[in-house]
């Protein structure tokens, strides 16, 4: 197994696009925090109107600590999720446009373990970009928050808080990284793969419509709240509230309608579990060819 990994992360660290998805993700990190930042300053020196006050109050909680870490894990899981379905589809697709999969299969037959190897490796390699994130919100909220004249504290709680809200926030990437390479080896496609896990995406937003059962409860609110779209906004806003921000107050979203977090991450696993039996059967059953 141990030279699984190695060839994995081997195939994935050497890719230019993973370097490509890397940068443009914390690209658009700093983009993000810089717009805040300049709202903070103009806006919130212009506009003293209560809405406006609060919409600038957690903008300047975010450019500042321990604030910005709950944004930028916002980041990880909302522009994130894209970056994960593209770089799955890419490491599963490749293995079947370039012929290597056949290659390797020859080599060691096991197809769980070549499954779970590149999974493994793929939420590895999230998770360090979730750390170089940080790093870069750490960097920017030092300025930043300085320059706007809140630059926050932070404590011995606070650096806690982001081991846990790390480990949340790679496992809400989990069920988007799985569907995509189960679609991906069932269609045997780089293309396919792509393009199914962001149509899941825009299904998942779709899913927003069914907001009406939450208005019914009962057992239609039970329903509604075993999609992961509703269980990943659960622990997405545990990290935000982790670090004092409370995105709810500014939108239309009712905290009180979220499953409980054990609920969360029950489904969630279900979900994954589901997701990964599924790839590992996919890849049993479907005859390799090779380089397309």
């Amino acid at each position: 197994m141990a030279h699984r990994f190695a060839a994995e992360w081997l195939k994935l660290t050497r890719r230019p696009l993973v370097w490509v998805l890397l940068a443009l993700f914390l690209g658009l990190l700093v983009t993000q925090t810089l717009a805040q930042f300049a709202f903070v300053t103009m806006i919130g020196a212009r506009d003293s109107s209560p809405a406006v006050a609060a919409q600038v109050d957690e903008w300047r909680k975010r450019i500042a600590f321990p604030g910005v870490f709950g944004a930028v894990f916002n980041h990880v899981n909302g522009l994130g999720g894209i970056f994960a379905i593209v770089l799955a589809a890419a490491a599963m697709g490749s293995e079947y446009s370039w012929g290597t999969l056949r290659t390797q299969i020859a080599r060691r037959p096991e197809r769980t373990q070549f499954v779970l190897a590149k999974l493994l490796i793929l939420m590895a390699l999230l998770a360090l970009a979730t750390l170089l994130a940080l790093g870069v919100g750490a960097l920017l909220a030092a300025l930043l928050g300085a320059l706007a004249g809140s630059p926050g504290t932070l404590t011995a709680g606070d650096l806690v808080a982001i081991g846990l809200a790390l480990v949340r926030a790679v496992y809400v990437l989990l069920p988007y990284v799985l569907l995509t390479l189960y679609i991906t080896i069932a269609a045997r496609s780089l293309v396919a793969g792509l393009v199914g896990g962001l149509l899941y995406l825009v299904f998942e937003v779709g899913l927003g419509a069914l907001t009406l059962f939450d208005v019914l409860g009962g057992v239609w609110r039970q329903i509604y709240n075993l999609t992961i779209g509703q269980n990943i906004n659960t622990l997405a806003l545990q990290n935000s509230h982790a670090f004092g921000l409370r995105p709810e107050q500014l939108t239309a979203l009712d905290v009180s309608t979220l499953p409980p977090a054990p609920q969360a991450v029950f489904v969630v696993a279900l979900y994954c579990a589901l997701f990964v039996a599924a790839a590992v059967q996919s890849l049993r059953e479907r005859d390799i060819f090779g380089p397309a």
